[in-house]
């Protein structure tokens, strides 16, 4: 009879270190998940955008404009390092920015659009600014009849060789002490260097914090 005894007040105090290891790890979990919630939109937008302008005609030679806001970034510290890049070398400054259409990690928003600025005698009277190159990859290109392409092309704009022609940039200011960026660009791609084979126009404009 003691021994039955035992065996329950055993099996009940086992019950209830498992009930209480249970409670423990959901409210683990939810700690976890409030952490996590905590991330939103915004800490992946706050670092600013690229606003990108594609028109042209596409393959069945329909004319299109289309315009979509590249606002994300990773917040992956390192990562962001790669991002989002400053370097002075003397009176010269190159900038380096990539922005997501989407939130990173989505692989339904893989779509981003990056560039490499570098502005020769910052501040000077002999200042030149060069758009060095302007990558866009896997974005959908998409018509008013549904039909769409993808772009996946980088174009050094300092090149009529790739096909890069009418090359503008305008609006540029620079402030040291916000590391804002803002600027406008753009050019014209012919036909054999991009996927409508018809003459592209890209227009961007950009304001970044780096």
């Amino acid at each position: 009879m003691v021994s039955k005894r035992i065996t329950i007040i055993v099996f009940c105090l086992v019950m209830a270190i498992m009930v209480c290891f249970s409670i423990f790890l959901l409210l683990s979990f939810t700690i976890d998940d409030g952490k996590l919630n905590k991330v939103s939109q915004s800490d992946y937008s706050k670092y600013g955008s690229i606003s990108l302008t594609i028109a042209g005609e596409n393959t069945d030679n329909i004319q299109f404009a289309y315009t979509s806001l590249f606002q994300f970034t990773t917040i992956e510290e390192n990562d962001l390092k790669n991002q989002n890049v400053i370097k002075k070398e003397g009176n010269d400054l190159s900038f380096y920015a990539l922005r997501f259409l989407g939130i990173p990690g989505d692989n339904k928003q893989d779509s981003n659009v990056s560039f490499r600025l570098k502005v020769i005698d910052a501040d000077l009277a002999t200042e030149k600014i060069l758009l060095e190159r302007v990558n866009i990859n896997e974005f959908a290109v998409v018509d008013k009849e549904k039909k769409y392409f993808f772009l996946n092309e980088s174009f050094n704009t300092n090149s009529e060789k790739e096909g890069v022609t009418n090359f503008e940039i305008s609006s540029y200011h620079y402030n040291k002490s916000t590391q804002n960026l803002q600027f406008i660009f753009s050019f014209n791609v012919d036909g054999e260097n991009n996927e409508t084979g018809n003459t592209m126009s890209i227009i961007g404009n950009v304001d970044v914090m780096l």
